[in-house]
């Protein structure tokens, strides 16, 4: 995340009359509130991380992490603990990225078109990956290859794909947060998964012998 707005949020941070000083705790009873400061950099690059992805735009999810950091800056106050403070902060991080790319649309004047549900996996044999994408990550280009390929979904499927698969939500809450019924998300993120083994098979499927 861009350091200038990372700082352009800290400078904010009194909008929210000192929230998560010594002494206030998190309602839910889980842990103490995280100060202003905390906030921006704990959760910040987090925020960022799922916005670029489902954004597929690096300057639009810079955008969308300081409105987030700036609303959970505003609106700590009145936090009730309803949820654990992590799983609220995501909560708006999500209702940010989906409002941002709302205005986005109107603006630009463009619908997206909306792919039919397709629960039934490619025909075909699928062999199994050397190792799981996600325990290659430690190499920059593997890195890359899949951060690529996530960005290459079409948008519907790469949602909840993020949210479920990458970010940890139940389908419940996914589909709750994507205006979506459990089962379409379950045959999303099926889709979803199928198409990126489709695009990184060349890179992790076992070489038959």
């Amino acid at each position: 995340m861009n350091l200038n707005r990372e700082e352009e949020v800290s400078t904010r941070r009194s909008q929210a009359d000192a929230p998560g000083e010594a002494g206030n705790v998190d309602p839910s009873g889980q842990s103490p509130l995280p100060t202003p400061d905390e906030i921006v950099r704990e959760h910040g690059p987090r925020v960022y991380g799922m916005a670029r992805r489902m954004l597929a735009n690096e300057k639009d999810a810079e955008d969308v992490t300081q409105d987030t950091l700036l609303q959970v800056l505003r609106k700590l106050p009145s936090f009730r603990g309803e949820a654990s403070f992590p799983t609220w902060l995501h909560r708006v991080a999500v209702n940010a990225v989906l409002a941002f790319r709302r205005k986005k649309a109107n603006r630009d004047e463009h619908v997206a078109h909306q792919p039919p549900e397709e629960a039934a996996a490619e025909g075909g044999p699928v062999r199994r990956w050397m190792a799981p994408p996600g325990d290659l990550l430690v190499d920059r280009e593997t890195a890359r290859l899949i951060e690529e390929a996530i960005e290459r979904l079409p948008e519907v499927y790469r949602d909840v794909f993020v949210l479920a698969d990458i970010e940890g939500m139940p389908n419940a809450e996914t589909a709750a947060a994507l205006d979506l019924s459990v089962p379409a998300v379950k045959s999303r993120l099926h889709r979803a998964r199928m198409l990126l083994r489709k695009a990184l098979s060349p890179y992790f499927e076992e070489v038959a012998s």
